[in-house]
């Protein structure tokens, strides 16, 4: 490549991403994809490998992608709808109380699935869909305080941190 397609070259899209524009959906969790107010794309990284030489030590890429967690900051409504989907959810996935509480109970319910794929949807400044994100099998691994104070103004909305883990993404264009 030369010096003049180095500095020629311009991307076909120079408009800047809007952090307002996005939208995010775990299908059989509807309450959360009404309130979510906040989503990161999660860092990603890999194990670095020392290679010695006689000189210094070089780093080469390692063998296994490490995905960080998904967090989600969700407003909650006043019936904590958003809160409790996602406390049900956690709960199933752990030893309950009861059999009552395991999320295969009966016959009539052979198959019920533990993780469920979410999608992050960034769309254009037109809010048109360009990017989504599909994060496969996702399942809860945190739920956050909500935090109830006598202090604050009735104007201010209480949120909650939700994190989940994930086996990996893809990014598809829409």
């Amino acid at each position: 490549m030369t010096i003049e397609a180095l500095t020629t070259n311009t991307p076909e899209n120079t408009s800047i991403l809007q952090l307002t524009k996005f939208t995010f959906i775990i299908p059989d969790k509807p309450f959360l994809k009404y309130f979510c107010q906040t989503v990161q794309i999660p860092s990603v990284s890999t194990n670095e490998i020392e290679v010695p030489t006689p000189f210094s030590a070089t780093y080469r890429h390692g063998e296994k992608l490490r995905y960080d967690p998904l967090t989600i900051t969700a407003m909650m409504d006043e019936d904590l709808r958003v809160w409790q989907e996602t406390y049900d959810w956690l709960k199933s996935l752990t030893r309950p109380t009861s059999f009552t509480e395991y999320p295969r109970q009966s016959k009539k319910e052979i198959y019920k699935p533990l993780y469920f794929d979410g999608y992050l949807t960034v769309n254009t400044n037109a809010n048109n869909p360009n990017l989504r994100i599909k994060f496969r099998n996702c399942h809860p691994a945190s739920i956050g305080m909500v935090n109830f104070d006598t202090k604050v103004d009735a104007d201010s909305i209480p949120t909650a941190d939700f994190t989940f883990r994930y086996d990996g993404f893809d990014i598809e264009r829409l």
